[in-house]
C-alpha cells in the first residue's frame, strides 16, 4: 500500500479558543489584517474576540470586511492591496466559507504585488503571508485545507487555487459561540456542503486511507446532527452546533488531499448561475453520486453504509429531503447537450469512480432537470 497523507494546519477548537490563544494569534507577526464577510464575523461574536485578543498584545490591526459570498477575484485583490497598504505582516480570516478561501487568496496578493486579479490561476514566486482562520460555519472544512475557491469576474466562474503555503498557520474554532448566529437554512446548506465532501472523498479514485477514515468519522457526526434538524424550525442546540463543526473539519482532511468528484463541479452549475446556496447545490447531485459509486465500488460502498447502518435508498432519500423544494431550472436535451463542454477535462469527473465520461454526465442531468 502506497500512499501520502499531509496535513501541517494546527487546529484549536474549544470554549473561548480565541481567548485562551491570544498568545498564539499575536505572535504570527507585527501587524495584522482581518479579512471578514460582512455579517457572520460581526454577529458571532468571533470579530470582537480576535480584536481584543490583538490588543492584548499590542497587535495594531484592521478590518477588511469587503468579501462577499463566493469571493471575486478582485476583492481578494482588494484585501490583499489593503494588508500591503496597512504594512500588514500577517493575516486573520474570520467567517464562512468564502472569508476563509478569500483571505488565503488575499494573502497570495499581499506578497506578489505583481499579480493581477486572475494572475492567481497560474500561479505565484514569493509564499503567501502567513495567516490564521477562525470559522463562524460548519462545512467548508477551510481551516485545514490548502485550497481556496474563487470566483472570476468576468465569467462568474468558480475556480480554486491550491498550495502548501495556503494552509493557515492556526486555526481556531467555538462553534458553540460562532456559529450559534447561523440561520437555519444556512446551518443545513454548510452540512450538506461537508457531507458532500465526505461523500465524494470516500469514493475518489485518488484517495487514501487516512482521508477515507475522515471521510466516515465526519459522516458519522454530520448525519445523526441533520437528522435531528430534518423538522421545520428546528436549530442545533450547542452539542448539535458542536458536532456539525467537527465533522467539518473531518470532512475537511478527508478531502483536501484527494480532492472531490462530480457532484461539486456539476454543483457550481447551480450556485454561479442560478444562486442556490453551494452546498444545496452539490447535495442535489449527491443521490446521483450515491447510485454511481454504489456500482462501481460495490465493496467500498457496502463498507461504508454498515458504518452508517444504513442501506443505500436511505442514504439517498435523506440528503434529497434537504434539496426537494428547489427550485430547480429545466432544461431540453439541447441544451443540457450544450452544458458538458465546461465539464471537459474537469479533474473532479476524472476523480468519479469508474468511468464518468458526457455520455454519463448526461444521464445524470436528465434525471435532474428534466
Amino acid at each position: 500500500m502506497n500512499f501520502s497523507f499531509f496535513m501541517p494546519a494546527k487546529m484549536l477548537m474549544g470554549d473561548h479558543v480565541v481567548e485562551q490563544n491570544s498568545q498564539q494569534l499575536a505572535a504570527l507577526g507585527s501587524r495584522c489584517l482581518i479579512v471578514t464577510g460582512r455579517n457572520s464575523a460581526k454577529a458571532s461574536g468571533a470579530l470582537d474576540d480576535c480584536t481584543a485578543a490583538l490588543d492584548e498584545h499590542g497587535v495594531p490591526w484592521q478590518v477588511f470586511d469587503g468579501i462577499g459570498q463566493n469571493p471575486l477575484l478582485s476583492s481578494c485583490h482588494a484585501a490583499g492591496t489593503a494588508a500591503r497598504d496597512f504594512g500588514a505582516d500577517f493575516l486573520i480570516g474570520i467567517g464562512g466559507g468564502s472569508p476563509l478561501d478569500g483571505v488565503k487568496a488575499a494573502a497570495v496578493y499581499a506578497a506578489n504585488p505583481e499579480l493581477t486579479p486572475p494572475d492567481v490561476y497560474g500561479g505565484w514566486k514569493t509564499p503567501a503571508l502567513p495567516f490564521a482562520l477562525i470559522g463562524t460555519t460548519a462545512g467548508t472544512g477551510s481551516e485545514v485545507t490548502r485550497v481556496s475557491v474563487l470566483t472570476h469576474d468576468g465569467t462568474g466562474r468558480k475556480k480554486s487555487i491550491s498550495g502548501p503555503d495556503l494552509y493557515a498557520r492556526i486555526s481556531l474554532g467555538d462553534p458553540r459561540r460562532y456559529t450559534a448566529s447561523l440561520p437555519r437554512r444556512f446551518t443545513i446548506s454548510t452540512a450538506l456542503d461537508a457531507v458532500a465532501h465526505s461523500v465524494e472523498s470516500y469514493f475518489a479514485k485518488t484517495t487514501d486511507p487516512i482521508s477515507r477514515a475522515c471521510a466516515v468519522e465526519a459522516l458519522l457526526l454530520l448525519i445523526p446532527a441533520l437528522r435531528a434538524i430534518q423538522q421545520p424550525d428546528t436549530l442545533p442546540d450547542g452539542d448539535g452546533r458542536e458536532r456539525l463543526y467537527l465533522g467539518s473539519i473531518y470532512a475537511g482532511l478527508a478531502f483536501n488531499g484527494p480532492g472531490l468528484c462530480f457532484p461539486h463541479a456539476m454543483g457550481y452549475l447551480l450556485s454561479e448561475q442560478y444562486g442556490i446556496p453551494h452546498g444545496e447545490a452539490c447535495a442535489v447531485f449527491l443521490p446521483q453520486f450515491v447510485e454511481h459509486a454504489v456500482r462501481e465500488e460495490a465493496q467500498l460502498s457496502s463498507r461504508l453504509l454498515a458504518r452508517l447502518g444504513l442501506r443505500k435508498q436511505e442514504l439517498c432519500s435523506f440528503i434529497a429531503g434537504f434539496t426537494a423544494g428547489l427550485p430547480l431550472p429545466r432544461f431540453t436535451d439541447g441544451e443540457l447537450q450544450a452544458l458538458l463542454p465546461r465539464w471537459e477535462g474537469n479533474a473532479n469527473m476524472t476523480r468519479t469512480p469508474g468511468e464518468f465520461g458526457p455520455e454519463k454526465q448526461l444521464a445524470v442531468l436528465k434525471k435532474i432537470f428534466q
